[in-house]
């Protein structure tokens, strides 16, 4: 039997291009804090430059005010990749993973964030350092499928032909060889027969990240199928026609037989619709795929992917479509409080993919932060945002009617409108009985009442002796009309001059009384 070897490496396809890198994350993914802001970093080697794409678990991260995506040229071939998160909380902690895919293969960098500390220890993610080889003996009796790899820890190590799994037993064997960091991995088939054929992967995965290496066994029974597997001619872009209305994928392949596509959004396979729709056209071996989404919402964002394969061979093109719409104000906007303290507080819910660009008006003037106005945008949860007007000190001349505009690069929207009522004006404390002044002898008592011309409880009463409080033992007592304060068996040193002083939101009102006190003459 004659067996046909095929190689490649960190790929999901079978590739016959030999220039280029395909994603590798030489180094182990870092986390460090920088001020309020964590950064987790992963070093990339590809060529040519790979899609990235952020997730948590299994959702994709895009980027909002407190997460943002960022990669820097460090040398040819290399990139620094950060995901850094404002302010992190608990909420925060989970498994994040970084996937680097370009036209040769891809690659994962998996991060385990938590807040409880502990030390990671040192370590790296896997890496396979040669071509996977198939070697069969002299006389065919046993074909070895060799890969080698570096990773610390050591990985966990799994097989598989197309997407099943490999068991060992019977004419199959699995062997490691461990030598420091690098480890050979072998999968041995004794005896190998025309069904053995088929794509092998191995799949090597650690807790700092995971690899693949392909092996394409094909033990010819009959004649090699001719032709040329699907290879990019032109890379899969993402573009807009009609104003935004219709978004366009694609990109061209050479591949002979005809290929068969199959496109999937977020692992889901597509049907075609009157909203979706693609096509393929054939020119001497050249193919153009296209496909269109009309009228895209919010729900549309995520990855797509198109399968293109043909009996030589098969890859993928991978994109990742972002939707922004203009802005959506579904309810009316609300006043949220008045407080006594003539405070206004106005809330307007906006549905938007990004943080809008938000402006509120007081019929139609706009209003611009001051002193007395604070806007406040506070992303609520993925897509909506709470845009808050506070209003402090409010008065009457506040009163009126207001509305919200909310604007990004696609448009804008403008809120119904909303009456507000200004809080009722509070008067300063009024006085209807002053402190009056007293002069009394040494070891009489002094009595100081003060009375106000309604009755207020929530009054604030500070008494003063020469502008300072008082700290000596005094009684105080107030009833909510009459604040009175009285001194027993009187001493030299209490004279001065006493003042009380009354607020509320109104203001502040004071009176004050001058205590004399002479020697006591037996």
């Amino acid at each position: 039997q004659k067996v046909r070897r095929e190689f490649s490496l960190h790929i999901s396809f079978t590739c016959r291009i030999i220039d280029g890198k395909p994603p590798r994350f030489p180094k182990k993914p870092t986390i460090h804090q920088d001020g309020d802001i964590l950064v987790m970093g992963c070093l990339l080697e590809a060529d040519p430059l790979p899609d990235i794409i952020w997730y948590k678990g299994s959702k994709v991260i895009l980027d909002s005010s407190r997460m943002r995506m960022t990669r820097k040229a460090t040398g040819k071939d290399q990139y620094l990749l950060k995901l850094e998160i404002s302010k992190p909380t608990p909420e925060d902690g989970g498994n994040y993973r970084c996937n680097a895919c370009n036209i040769y293969g891809e690659s994962n960098a998996n991060i385990a964030l938590n807040f409880q500390g502990g030390d990671e220890g040192a370590g790296f993610a896997p890496s396979f350092t040669e071509k996977p080889r198939i070697i069969p003996n002299g006389d065919g009796t046993l074909i070895t499928m060799k890969c080698v790899c570096t990773a610390k820890p050591k990985p966990e190590v799994t097989w598989l032909k197309e997407t099943k799994k490999v068991t060992e037993g019977g004419r199959v064997r699995m062997k490691i060889e461990e030598s420091g960091d690098v480890y050979t991995l072998m999968l041995e088939i004794q005896d190998p027969i025309g069904p053995d054929s088929g794509t092998y992967r191995c799949h090597v995965k650690n807790e700092f990240g995971e690899s693949n290496a392909n092996l394409n066994l094909n033990i010819e029974a009959e004649a090699e199928p001719e032709g040329i597997a699907p290879t990019f001619l032109e890379k899969p872009k993402i573009r807009s026609e009609s104003g935004g209305k219709v978004v366009i994928m694609d990109f061209k392949v050479k591949a002979d037989p005809k290929p068969e596509i199959v496109w999937y959004h977020e692992g889901q396979v597509l049907k075609q619709s009157s909203k979706l729709s693609w096509r393929m056209e054939e020119s001497d071996n050249v193919y153009y795929i296209r496909l269109e989404l009309k009228d895209p919402g919010i729900q549309d964002s995520g990855i797509y992917k198109c399968n293109i394969k043909n009996i030589c061979g098969e890859l993928n093109a991978n994109l990742t479509l972002n939707i922004e719409i203009i802005p959506v104000i579904k309810e009316v906007p609300k006043t949220v409080s008045i407080t006594k303290s003539n405070t206004i507080l106005i809330e307007c819910r906006v549905q938007s993919v990004f943080e809008p660009k938000c402006t509120w008006l007081k019929g139609s003037n706009i209003i611009k932060e001051d002193s007395k106005h604070r806007v406040e945008i506070v992303h609520v949860k993925e897509g909506e945002y709470a845009v808050k007007l506070e209003i402090a000190p409010a008065t009457p001349a506040d009163k009126g009617v207001y509305k919200l505009v909310a604007k990004n690069e696609k448009g804008e929207a403008t809120s119904s409108t909303i009456d507000v009522i200004a809080p009722p004006t509070v008067e300063a404390p009024v006085i209807q009985q002053k402190l009056t002044d007293v002069s009394v002898k040494e070891g009489e008592t002094i009595r100081l009442v003060c009375k106000f011309s309604s009755v207020d409880k929530t009054l604030k009463i500070i008494w003063k002796k020469n502008n300072k409080m008082i700290t000596e033992a005094v009684n105080t007592k107030f009833d909510g009309q009459s604040a009175t304060l009285e001194i027993t068996n009187c001493k030299k040193e209490q004279e001065g001059t006493y003042t009380i002083s009354a607020s509320n939101a109104g203001g502040t009102t004071e009176s004050s009384s001058t205590i004399r006190i002479g020697k006591h003459h037996n």
